[in-house]
């Protein structure tokens, strides 16, 4: 298959599928990643495709929310070095606001030891991967989002404004160089407004892909919430 061929078949199947991996990609069209990533760097020179976490999507989906199954697997090592220091925040008895980002959830490997520990989450992964876990979870019930694997909407809304947490760990798709945290989910936006003003203290999980980008929601400044933890020094720190 020719070059072009297969980047005509790549935008194809993004055409299907909205958005893949490196790995679908070359296991779907039977040729090797570098190709596949040599294809995927043209059609980016073009504007056809943007490459986000852990594979790639057409252009005008780049402010769409990201397939969670994507997101999982980029920065792998960097997301579960970030999850194991937020977690070192967390003493036993404390309850915890946790959203719906694959950074958060791995902080539950490192939450084993707490005792008494009270989980408030719509993220369905958590339930399914840790619901034998020493934590008592706590469901936020709503509309189920097949994309994020998330509960959203106003059922999950009203639950989180009947709540109240010690401290809420966060992530989103990008952050400013000033500090603005923002997000292409409109639903996801709202429930971390919500969480954030339900809770006594907040923190933004970021690796530092997502510093100097931006997106269409704004979720909150760096100087509404406590902290932000990241695996580099950030803008105003420097």
């Amino acid at each position: 298959m020719i070059q072009f061929e297969r980047q005509e078949k790549i935008i194809a199947i993004l055409e299907r599928k909205k958005s893949s991996s490196v790995r679908e990609l070359a296991r779907e069209l039977f040729v090797s990643e570098a190709s596949i990533r040599r294809d995927i760097e043209s059609l980016e020179n073009k504007g056809l495709v943007k490459r986000v976490y852990g594979g790639v999507l057409l252009s005008r989906y780049q402010n769409s929310s990201i397939p969670i199954d994507l997101r999982d697997g980029d920065h792998s090592a960097v997301k579960e070095e970030i999850a194991r220091r937020a977690a070192e925040l967390v003493h036993d008895g404390d309850t915890l606001f946790l959203d719906a980002s694959s950074t958060v959830r791995r902080m539950m490997k490192y939450l084993g030891h707490r005792k008494n520990l009270k989980i408030i989450t719509h993220n369905v992964k958590i339930f399914s991967e840790y619901g034998g876990s020493n934590c008592e979870l706590f469901c936020t019930g709503g509309t189920y989002s097949k994309v994020e694997q998330t509960l959203v909407g106003p059922a999950a809304e009203n639950y989180l404004r009947s709540v109240s947490a010690d401290l809420l760990f966060f992530s989103s798709q990008a952050i400013t160089e000033d500090g603005e945290i923002t997000d292409s989910s409109e639903e996801e936006t709202a429930l971390r407004r919500i969480m954030i003003a339900r809770s006594a203290r907040q923190y933004f999980l970021c690796d530092d892909s997502k510093i100097g980008e931006r997106r269409i929601f704004s979720v909150c400044h760096k100087d509404d919430i406590t902290g932000v933890i990241c695996n580099t020094a950030l803008p105003w720190e420097k």
